[in-house]
């Protein structure tokens, strides 16, 4: 076993003892940690080991029931997060904390007086102007109008507002949780960059995560939680992958880490069928098809559409033309109540915005879809909870109790409770949106296998996401999209980044011509 490490004898935040509670479910049990000056941290552990509610309480989101929290050798009380940036700590929350109905630049300066005129009246040209200056700071274009409504953005445009709105901060000490998990490859390195901008600059960042090659990019130690207590700090340049893992999840991962599948039978008839699509804002057409038993890779960069078109799709964004078939059963699907009755199920990528209602039960919210499908008459109550019981342990959910509510739960359960809840009502096509968001490495290794047996029996699926190693090795082929228009048609099993990403840059059409797809090609016959 590697040796772990010991740490910084003179922390500038240093947590002892810490238990927190929420109900009957303890967060965390006696957690410690020491974060030095100029470190970075990283953070890890299964879903609902505490790591975001540890996050908190050194950020003033949460007051701890025991324990202490120290800055400088300071014993400190924070009522808010407020109170915890004037000791200069900031936080970066895994579930969005901005107001929809105003403009980011708004939103970036709802705590900044520099943005008002006598502390109170917005100064609407200084806002914007903070706002460009702000996410021009990242050094990255990412195309953000500061003018837009929040409500108006993508989650991943969503998630770098957040990241703008901690940065710009006057902070020691960052904690960013799940920072990337709704990024692409482009916008992750850009904030890596920034990571290792700031600890040169002095500042200290904890990080969480359940991305294993950007702990081992970025941090300086490795923290573990399991089961809301501490389970050893590493070395990341001495430490491998496997070890951290195991600390983690109790187990030797090994080859279930790797998604990649052997096919064991080919794919059966067309189920989906995509014609000449345009969806709202596009003006080029799409076509693909799905057959029973394939998996289909949507890949992009962030903005490229990939979203929207499967939204449209599914009824819950309006389509301008073109014709969506299901199992032969032809039209654009009107709403998502449509889609769900022809078959369709879409896990967003917004779990709490668009997958959950988080004020009903876990399985209230586990048997929506189901009772939408088939219909609440036929189905026994008894029965239902069979079932969500069964699914729960599928998909290892941790949960006090099925009948505690949805915001009971760590984002990443919350996550599988939308993929329960899409299962149990059995659909014949299913659209992943960024299906791992936020999910621990063992749990994935959980999804994986239950994609595969699910896809043995012939389920069509469609997977979006921004982890280019996950679709190439899930998908048996993969659409790339570039400025809401599918560009090239890759094969799952012989495809590298590199060659997906010489699709994805604005203005470039790809360098590998021998498997590049005309679009009106790219539907299956």
């Amino acid at each position: 076993m590697d040796e772990q490490v010991t740490t910084n004898p003179t922390p500038i935040v240093e947590v002892n003892g810490i238990t927190k509670s929420f109900g009957v479910t303890q967060a965390l049990r006696g957690v410690d940690l020491q974060i030095g000056a100029g470190e970075v941290v990283a953070l890890m552990g299964e879903n609902g080991a505490g790591k975001s509610t540890l996050g908190k309480v050194i950020a003033g989101v949460h007051r701890p029931d025991a324990g202490t929290v120290r800055v400088d050798g300071q014993e400190v009380s924070f009522g808010s997060t407020r109170d915890a940036l004037e000791y200069g700590i900031a936080i970066v929350l895994q579930e969005f904390n901005l107001i929809p109905d105003m403009t980011v630049a708004e939103n970036l300066c709802l705590t900044r007086d520099d943005g008002y005129l006598g502390s109170w009246w917005r100064n609407s040209k200084r806002q914007r102007q903070i706002a460009i200056n702000a996410i021009n700071s990242l050094e990255l274009d990412f195309g953000i109008d500061p003018d837009a409504l929040v409500s108006s953005l993508s989650i991943a445009k969503q998630q770098i507002i957040e990241i703008v709105r901690s940065m710009s901060a006057d902070a020691r000490l960052f904690i960013l949780d799940e920072p990337t998990a709704a990024l692409g490859r482009r916008e992750v390195e850009a904030l890596l960059a920034i990571i290792r901008r700031l600890k040169a600059n002095g500042s200290s960042v904890v990080i969480v995560t359940h991305r294993l090659d950007e702990v081992y990019a970025v941090s300086d130690r490795i923290a573990v939680l399991r089961d809301g207590a501490g389970n050893g700090e590493f070395d990341p340049e001495t430490t491998g992958q496997e070890e951290v893992v195991k600390a983690m999840v109790g187990r030797e991962l090994g080859a279930e880490l790797q998604a990649a599948r052997k096919r064991t039978h080919d794919a059966g008839q067309v189920v989906l069928d995509v014609n000449d699509l345009v969806v709202a804002g596009a003006s080029n057409p799409v076509s693909f098809s799905v057959r029973q038993g394939e998996i289909i890779g949507i890949a992009g960069l962030v903005g490229a559409g990939r979203s929207e078109l499967v939204r449209a799709i599914f009824g819950a964004d309006e389509a301008r033309s073109g014709n969506v078939s299901v199992s032969g059963r032809v039209g654009l699907m009107k709403s998502p109540s449509a889609a769900v009755d022809n078959g369709l199920a879409l896990v967003p990528e917004d779990r709490k915005g668009q997958g959950l209602h988080l004020d009903l039960s876990i399985h209230e919210n586990a048997t929506l879809a189901v009772l939408a499908r088939k219909g609440g008459f036929w189905l026994h109550d008894r029965d239902l909870r069979k079932a969500v019981a069964e699914k729960i342990s599928d998909l290892r959910i941790k949960i006090g109790d099925i009948d505690d509510l949805a915001s009971s739960l760590s984002g990443g359960n919350q996550q599988k409770v939308v993929l329960a809840k899409w299962l149990l009502a059995e659909p014949e096509v299913l659209v992943l949106d960024e299906p791992t968001r936020g999910v621990d490495v063992g749990a994935r290794a959980d999804f994986y296998r239950l994609i595969d047996a699910l896809v043995e029996k012939g389920l069509a699926v469609i997977v979006i996401s921004s982890e280019l190693p996950e679709v190439m090795a899930l998908a048996d082929r993969i659409l790339v999209m570039n400025q809401g228009e599918i560009v090239a048609e890759l094969p799952g099993d012989d495809t590298t980044e590199a060659e997906i990403l010489s699709y994805t840059d604005v203005g470039k059409s790809g360098t590998n011509e021998e498997h590049r797809v005309p679009v009106e090609q790219t539907q299956i016959a």
